[in-house]
């Protein structure tokens, strides 16, 4: 794992480092109070049992092993599939949010209460559209069931395309704000969603805000609801 060399600003948010620890700061925002990863945030005091009928739990299932977070982002998405017992290989195509994955999952290494979970991913600096299909290739992996010859591609594929709104509590508003501005609006997501359902072997599931469209305008084959997004479900089925 190699996090990219720091990255100059995206309009008003920069990439800065504050004792060690990179963040993403707007102007006049004070050192220390900028944009991290700390999946540590998360509120599950019962671990993955927790998350098991919360909606990314029951939009998972439970015959998952492997899967695609094909735009990770801050990775809290990534870390939960971990959690739940899912080995997880997550892609975040812009830089400085990529650095702040990278120094999440280093951090959760070194974290008693985070490090088992977080041995189940492997993350890369990558863009979902060029490396989806080199999936099959089996190039640059470490996760074992990655590895393993059943595997050649993942059981889910998961996207979380940028849309506007509050994303819910486990993402306050000024993430929201500083990956907004400096993603995007990922305006090329409407492609990756054929693309996904082509590579995965099980499920694509696709992050969404309750009142928005589904991506590409592709109705999905079942929903999962929360109290500010939901989570469309397609049946996927590769090989």
């Amino acid at each position: 794992m190699k996090s990219p060399n720091k990255v100059s600003s995206h309009g008003a948010w920069t990439l800065e480092d504050f004792q060690g620890q990179p963040e993403l700061r707007q102007a006049g925002d004070k050192p220390g109070t900028g944009v991290r990863a700390d999946w540590k945030s998360l509120r599950l005091p019962d671990g993955a049992n927790s998350l098991r009928n919360q909606p990314l739990g029951r939009a998972v299932g439970k015959d998952i092993r492997t899967a695609v977070d094909a735009t990770a982002g801050l990775g809290y998405d990534t870390y939960a599939l971990a959690l739940l017992g899912v080995e997880v290989l997550a892609w975040e195509r812009d830089a400085n949010v990529f650095a702040l994955l990278a120094d999440a999952l280093a951090r959760s290494h070194g974290d008693e209460k985070l490090s088992t979970a977080a041995a189940r991913i492997q993350i890369e600096h990558a863009n979902a559209h060029a490396r989806l299909p080199t999936l099959r290739a089996k190039v640059g992996f470490t996760l074992p069931l990655f590895t393993a010859r059943e595997f050649v591609a993942p059981d889910l594929i998961l996207l979380d395309p940028m849309f506007g709104g509050e994303r819910g509590a486990a993402k306050p508003s000024k993430e929201i704000q500083a990956l907004t501005a400096t993603v995007g609006a990922d305006a090329d997501a409407d492609a990756l969603l054929d693309m996904a359902i082509a590579a995965a072997t099980k499920r694509v599931i696709v992050k969404r805000s309750r009142l928005a469209p589904p991506l590409a305008g592709r109705a999905p084959d079942w929903i999962i609801k929360g109290k500010l997004l939901r989570f469309d479900v397609y049946r996927a089925g590769a090989l």
